[in-house]
């Protein structure tokens, strides 16, 4: 299991020293997850609407995060050119840039991986604060946004129980 979130953290960024990979349990986060999963299922008519991604988040965040999950009221802290709402990452090197990933007083940065439902998504935009409708102007909206349909390299989410985070990776340059 490590390994694996390992090996999918390394892909980006093979040159950074792990020093821990910490699995997250926590079982109120996971069923919120749960029920907006089947939600969306239902809605969307198939179960491809899950991915995992990464979130590089400074210290000040993690225990936050830890206990009621990402919170997209912090939109906008760091650029929000798709949309406001909670970013994350196809690659692990994305989301390890300082600016995300900030170090801490002793050179240690954290990364979240997440399971995130991105579902039905389409481009977006600034200023964003929900996804667009799927049929110009109808209720039903899409799931997420992402920077590129053919090759996405990041989603946006704008319902907090649309991620979990499951792994938090501790690692420095």
């Amino acid at each position: 299991e490590y390994k694996n979130v390992e090996k999918t953290f390394r892909i980006g960024c093979p040159k950074f020293t792990i020093e821990k990979i910490e699995r997250v349990q926590n079982p109120y986060l996971w069923q919120a997850y749960q029920v907006k999963k089947k939600q969306i299922e239902t809605q969307n008519g198939h179960k491809n609407n899950e991915k995992v991604l990464f979130h590089g988040t400074p210290h000040s965040t993690l225990v936050p995060i830890y206990q009621t999950g990402f919170n997209r009221s912090y939109a906008g802290k760091n650029a929000a050119v798709i949309g406001n709402g909670t970013y994350f990452a196809v690659e692990s090197n994305y989301s390890a840039q300082d600016t995300y990933a900030t170090p801490d007083q002793n050179g240690r940065k954290y990364m979240y991986v997440a399971r995130v439902l991105t579902g039905d998504y389409c481009i977006g935009r600034t200023g964003q604060i929900t996804p667009p409708s799927k049929n110009n102007g109808g209720f039903d909206l899409h799931d997420s946004v992402t920077d590129n349909m053919t090759q996405p390299s990041m989603f946006v989410i704008f319902h907090d129980a649309q991620a979990y985070p499951e792994y938090l990776i501790t690692f420095r340059r």
